[in-house]
């Protein structure tokens, strides 16, 4: 496995797969790191308040540009 030197977030791999967001989160839940989806975590707003967001590799828009094929064809 190459070194991951890229991620884009989810908004970026929408605009990279000319889906929605919505589209790309829904073709991205049954996503693990191995497919190339990664959470990116960040406690900077308070103690309590975590912000999440995902994020993915160049495997990772190849594997949502698959899996949104296989939406559609459904």
């Amino acid at each position: 496995m190459a070194d991951i030197s890229t991620v884009y977030t989810l908004r970026q791999a929408a605009l990279i797969l000319g889906e929605t967001e919505d589209m790309v989160l829904e073709a991205s839940i049954g996503m693990f790191s191995e497919d190339g989806s990664i959470r990116i975590i960040d406690d900077a707003f308070s103690d309590d308040d975590w912000a999440i967001a995902k994020a993915f590799t160049d495997e990772g828009i190849e594997n949502l540009r698959y899996i949104i094929d296989a939406i559609k064809d459904a």
